[in-house]
């Protein structure tokens, strides 16, 4: 997806989720539950970034 911001154009760059969700069965007190496994997301890109003529590295 092409993006602008100011007059400068820039390409997006999108992260994919996994769709699966894996759940975990709980119990608490004598009633079961089941609890979503957290889900990690990738390092995103590193960018290289210049603000008011200063080069520097994000991510």
């Amino acid at each position: 997806m092409l993006l602008s911001y100011r007059g400068f154009f820039y390409e997006a760059i999108s992260t994919k989720l996994p769709k699966q969700q894996d759940f975990t069965t709980a119990k608490y007190r004598g009633v079961s539950y089941k609890v979503v496994k957290p889900i990690t997301i990738p390092n995103q890109y590193k960018s290289q970034l210049k603000y008011r003529g200063v080069t520097y590295i994000q991510g």
